[in-house]
């Protein structure tokens, strides 16, 4: 069994841009588990665990399904700091996405139905396009979180190029997630 994921790699100067743009919600002394700026990706589809002689039929799939290969590559830029459920009461912490919003939408809508016509259960949720950069771990510090949050800004400068998408084994140890990709799927 492996832990995996679809996903959207964002390029190294966003990702720094992003970690830049934290320091003063890290600095609220709040209990978050913020992402380590190396691992900061756009999840499409989070898979859970699932056997290994999933993954070729997965990625032939992925690779054969027209909404996705035809798709045209498209840039995404993000813009803004929120928290789910939401700034009063953060338990993830999140980067939104401003350029690129509905073609990533429509990217994680043809994942969805890929998994789901392998049996992957499907997501209760809908899909809401974000960048997930820290999860609250307790109440400890989190009135100043509350603040900081209510009045943080952030427009990324870097336009990030989504041309492929990704299936990602997750690896958990005490040091944190160490994310390797199976799998590379283009579009267009």
């Amino acid at each position: 069994m492996i832990r995996a994921f679809i996903a959207i790699e964002l390029p190294d100067s966003l990702r720094q841009e992003v970690a830049a743009a934290l320091s003063g919600l890290r600095a609220s002394g709040a209990d978050v588990k913020w992402v380590e700026p190396s691992n900061l990706h756009l999840t499409l589809k989070f898979l859970g665990n699932i056997e290994e002689n999933q993954i070729e039929p997965l990625v032939l799939s992925l690779s054969k399904e027209s909404s996705i290969r035809g798709m045209v590559p498209f840039q995404v830029q993000l813009e803004g700091l929120g928290a789910f459920p939401r700034t009063t009461n953060p338990r993830v912490i999140w980067v939104g996405v401003n350029q690129g919003e509905k073609e990533l939408t429509e990217l994680a809508q043809a994942v969805e139905g890929v998994c789901a016509g392998l049996g992957f259960a499907a997501e209760e949720r809908s899909f809401s396009a974000h960048l997930t950069v820290g999860r609250v771990r307790s109440r400890e510090g989190l009135a100043s979180l509350i603040k900081k949050l209510q009045v943080a800004e952030f427009r990324g400068s870097t336009l990030a190029p989504i041309n492929r998408v990704i299936l990602f084994q997750s690896t958990l140890s005490p040091k944190g997630p160490t994310y390797t990709s199976l799998a590379e799927v283009s579009l267009g």
